[in-house]
């Protein structure tokens, strides 16, 4: 990882329905501070989308990239589907909050929550006590909850059921996420060096470790 710039890059792909080669712009990197107007398209979840100009066929594209936000303080590294992660962290962002994530949901819920100033790790904790309550309410085994914003006195969250393609939000009081961050300094937790996974695997070893106190 050289510096924190913005760098784009102009490659030839091949519209898998028609054939027709066409240039596509990609990101190697994207600095917020530079480009306020590629996070806002992060945000609206439109800047990987990609159609045909010939056939009209559509797609959101995935690929390896880095995300800095210099005046927050964070950079995240994307490797979609969870490839491996080659990136190694500079001097420049030594002290940046360091996240490594496998796909574009994840990333923005990261832009989220660092924006609104929390801790994605307490955040985790939050959403593994939630989705607990979610799989029982619903009786269903699995789902996938993204933070969504801070209203009211309460942390609220985007939650995925099996075979359903629109959330359904929920909200929790946010003494449950100062609940975690007492978690946290009860086990003195530091981030590990380098790009980290803050995830729902964290959280549930973050719990056990808790729990064996």
């Amino acid at each position: 990882m050289e510096d924190c710039m913005s760098t784009e890059i102009t490659k030839e792909i091949v519209c898998p329905q028609c054939g027709e080669p066409q240039k596509y712009r990609l990101y190697s990197s994207i600095n917020a501070g530079e480009n306020p107007d590629l996070k806002q398209m992060l945000l609206d979840e439109t800047l990987f989308d990609w159609r045909c100009k010939r056939c009209n066929y559509f797609a959101a594209m995935a690929y390896p990239f880095l995300y800095t936000d210099p005046e927050a303080g964070y950079i995240v590294c994307v490797t979609p589907g969870g490839s491996g992660n080659n990136a190694e962290p500079t001097e420049a962002v030594k002290s940046f909050t360091k996240r490594s994530v496998k796909n574009l949901a994840e990333l923005k819920e990261k832009i989220l929550i660092f924006d609104a100033g929390y801790d994605d790790t307490a955040v985790e904790l939050v959403k593994n006590a939630l989705c607990g309550i979610i799989r029982n309410t619903y009786k269903v085994s699995r789902v996938h909850a993204y933070f969504s914003r801070v209203d009211n006195g309460e942390m609220e969250f985007a939650i995925f059921l099996p075979q359903t393609n629109e959330p359904v939000y929920h909200s929790t009081k946010l003494d449950v996420y100062k609940q975690s961050q007492e978690v946290l300094r009860a086990l003195d937790f530091v981030d590990p060096a380098g790009f980290v996974r803050v995830d729902a695997r964290l959280a549930r070893k973050i719990i056990e470790d808790y729990q064996n106190i």
